[in-house]
C-alpha cells in the first residue's frame, strides 16, 4: 500500500484528528493531508500549511544544528567536559559530561525534569537545570540533558534561543519554522485543566514554564515548512559537509535505542521502518510527529499529526502508523 492508504486504514480505526505528510526523494516528492485542526466537525479543514507543535522535533531541528554550527566554528568540543565552557557547572554532577553525551541521551539523567515544579523565572530555572543529578547508565531519553544545551547554546550566541534560531537557522534558507505561531493556523493539541483547547500554545508543561521557548520543545511549523528546512539541511545550505558527517556518527547504542549527534539511527523495534538506507536518521515528537530521512539518497519522510487531541489517553497506536508509513515510503 501508499502510503497515504496506510494513513487512511490506520484512521478507520484510531482517531487522530489532523495529519500531514511528505514523502519521496529530493527531486520527486508528494505531500497530503486530511482531517480538521482539532476533534470536533466544526474545526478548520487541515491543509498543507496546517501548523503543527513540533514538539521534540525541536531538539534535532534547532538545538543539533546550532550545537554543530559551534563545532565547525571551533567555538565548542564536543568531547570535552562541560566545565570547560560553563565554569559555572564546577561541582556539579553535569560537570564532566560532554556535549556527545548529551545530545546522544547517555549523559546519566533521569528521564522526567520537574523544571515545570521548580515555579522559578526563565533565567534561573535553566540555571538551575546545571545543578541535575546522574543516576542512571546506558542510554535514557530525556529531555534534561536538552535543557543544559538550552542554557549552554544562550551562553555561548549570547541570546535567547528563539532568537538565534530565526537569526542562524531559519531566515537564512527563508524557513517559516517559528517558536511564535499564528494559532489561528494551529491544530490543537490537549485540552487543558481548564477545558480549554491548546491551540497555538506549547503543549509540552516545562517549555511552558520556559515562557514556550527551549531545545528540548517549542517549535511549531507546517509540513511545508518543515520539508523547506529539511531539503535545505541536506543539501548543505544549513552545515558544512564535515558538519553533517559528524550529525551521522553513531554515539551510544543500547538494547533498544540507538543515537547519533541527536538523531535516532536504526535499532531493533524502531519507528522508521522496514528497508530504510543503512544512514537514515530520525525523531519523532510528543504530539505526534516525526522526520525520517537519508543523506545517500536524498529522500525525507515527515509525518505531522496532532494524536493528543483531545487527549494523549485516547489509543492511537501512533508507532505503528510511523512504522508502517515509513515502511511504504521507502519504497516509492
Amino acid at each position: 500500500m501508499r502510503p497515504e492508504q496506510i494513513i487512511a486504514q490506520h484512521l478507520e480505526t484510531h482517531q487522530i484528528p489532523a495529519l500531514t505528510w511528505v514523502y519521496g526523494h529530493l527531486e520527486q516528492i508528494v505531500f497530503g493531508c486530511t482531517g480538521r485542526h482539532w476533534h470536533t466537525p466544526d474545526a478548520p479543514v487541515t491543509t498543507l500549511e496546517t501548523i503543527f507543535d513540533l514538539a521534540s522535533l525541536t531538539k534535532v531541528l534547532v538545538t543539533v544544528p546550532l550545537l554543530l554550527k559551534l563545532i565547525d566554528a571551533g567555538k565548542l568540543d564536543p568531547n570535552a567536559p562541560l566545565l570547560e565552557v560553563l565554569p559555572e557547572i564546577k561541582n556539579f554532577p553535569l560537570e564532566t559530561a560532554s556535549v556527545f553525551q548529551l545530545v546522544s541521551h547517555s549523559a546519566g539523567l533521569e528521564a522526567m525534569s520537574k523544571l515545570r515544579t521548580w515555579n522559578l523565572p526563565r533565567e534561573a530555572a535553566l540555571r538551575h537545570a546545571l545543578e541535575m543529578s546522574r543516576p542512571q547508565s546506558g542510554i535514557v531519553y530525556s529531555d534534561q540533558g536538552f535543557l543544559v544545551l538550552t542554557y549552554l547554546l544562550e551562553k555561548l550566541y549570547g541570546s535567547r534561543l528563539d532568537l538565534v534560531a530565526a537569526k542562524e537557522l531559519f531566515e537564512p534558507v527563508g524557513a517559516g519554522l517559528t517558536y511564535q505561531p499564528v494559532s489561528s493556523l494551529c491544530a490543537a493539541t490537549e485540552l487543558d485543566a481548564a477545558g480549554n483547547l491548546i491551540l497555538g500554545r506549547v503543549h509540552d508543561e516545562n517549555t511552558v514554564a520556559l515562557n514556550g521557548i527551549s531545545g528540548h520543545a517549542g517549535l511549531f511549523g507546517s509540513v511545508l515548512e518543515v520539508h523547506q528546512y529539511m531539503t535545505a539541511l541536506m543539501t548543505g545550505k544549513i552545515l558544512s559537509n564535515a558538519m553533517l558527517e559528524l550529525m551521522q556518527r553513531p554515539l551510544a547504542r543500547g538494547e533498544s535505542d540507538a543515537r547519533a549527534f541527536g538523531w535516532l539511527i536504526p535499532h531493533n523495534n524502531w519507528l522508521g521502518g522496514q528497508n530504510c538506507p543503512p544512514d537514515t536518521l530520525g525523531h519523532t515528537g510528543f504530539t505526534g510527529t516525526g522526520i525520517w530521512f537519508s543523506l545517500s539518497t536524498g529522500q525525507c519522510n515527515v509525518l505531522l499529526s496532532n494524536r493528543v487531541c483531545p487527549s494523549r489517553d485516547i489509543p492511537n497506536d501512533i508507532a505503528g502508523l510511523r512504522r508502517n508509513f515509513n515502511t511504504s515510503a521507502w519504497d516509492f
